[in-house]
């Protein structure tokens, strides 16, 4: 597949993605909304080489009331998130990114010369591979030291599950819903860890992005009982959709296709509904059918 098929299908991909969320979107309005979406993107690329970690500005004091000593941060892949380590050290954090190896591959050499840029030691921002299978671990012990660890949990599992599955927490969003793994809260529940919630927010100052104050999610260091641990995903899902309202169009992860059809899924409406598993695209005046099932992409040839 050349550049142009690829660039292609990513949009057709988009495309299938956000019309199960927003069903009552013309095709002339969800092209529109693709291209504000890659200037977007583009945009938050530009921030984040515009901002090296040397001449962020003083952000004066923590946007928090009691700064964490270890624990779990999570967030998501919205606005210029990638700023939000170098935000995260600036303020004092000893941070622990949780990343998969391709993006510790890309990412790792660049924080590694921040730092030194910076003048600060390389302890302040050190990565785990999350697909270590010592990930866990090395989890534990970064919070041992009384590091933040940096969590981005995002619905990209681009797969049709079972309800029944404990190890994922179905999230309501528009005319659908997203799907979380747990496996990050099951394993701060078990160890006592605290857990934080953060995210990417607009404002007016120098830099037209900061982070939102940490928001407690799980901070009682006792065993929580399972009504706590529910309410608990509770305030993550209300910081998402906090996050969400202020334009779902920042989330970068509306480029991975979520499939999810059963019964959470809105059975009236768009391609959730019930049979129905084909969608048709049109791209250059060629017709495309999309398996929402098997998420293929099939060409109408005349």
């Amino acid at each position: 597949m050349n550049t142009q098929q690829t660039k292609n299908l990513h949009r057709l991909l988009w495309l299938a993605n956000v019309q199960q969320f927003f069903p009552d979107k013309a095709p002339e309005q969800l092209w529109k909304n693709y291209t504000s979406w890659l200037k977007n993107r583009d945009q938050f690329q530009r921030l984040y080489k515009r901002y090296p970690l040397h001449q962020l500005p003083d952000f004066g004091p923590l946007p928090m009331d009691i700064k964490p000593e270890g624990g779990i941060l999570i967030s998501f892949h919205y606005g210029p998130y990638r700023l939000l380590p170098k935000f995260l050290v600036k303020c004092g954090y000893q941070i622990t990114l949780l990343a998969a190896a391709a993006i510790l591959e890309r990412e790792a050499e660049y924080y590694d010369a921040e730092l030194r840029n910076a003048g600060l030691s390389s302890e302040m921002l050190q990565c785990i591979d999350a697909n270590n299978s010592y990930s866990l671990r090395k989890i534990l012990s970064a919070v041992k030291e009384k590091r933040l660890v940096l969590v981005f949990m995002d619905a990209n599992e681009g797969q049709r599950i079972a309800h029944s599955d404990s190890n994922k927490l179905p999230v309501p969003f528009a005319a659908h819903y997203f799907c979380w793994r747990t496996n990050i809260l099951k394993l701060a529940t078990r160890f006592r860890i605290p857990v934080y919630c953060t995210y990417m927010e607009r404002c007016k100052e120098e830099i037209p992005w900061a982070f939102h104050p940490f928001v407690p999610i799980l901070t009682d260091t006792k065993q929580p009982t399972a009504a706590e641990l529910m309410y608990a995903f509770s305030r993550l899902q209300l910081s998402f959709q906090q996050m969400m309202n202020q334009g779902w169009i920042y989330w970068e992860n509306w480029a991975f296709i979520h499939q999810y059809n059963g019964d959470k899924a809105n059975t009236s409406r768009g391609i959730a509904a019930s049979g129905s598993w084909v969608l048709p695209l049109e791209y250059q005046q060629q017709k495309y059918l999309f398996d929402t099932r098997n998420r293929q992409f099939f060409q109408i040839k005349a």
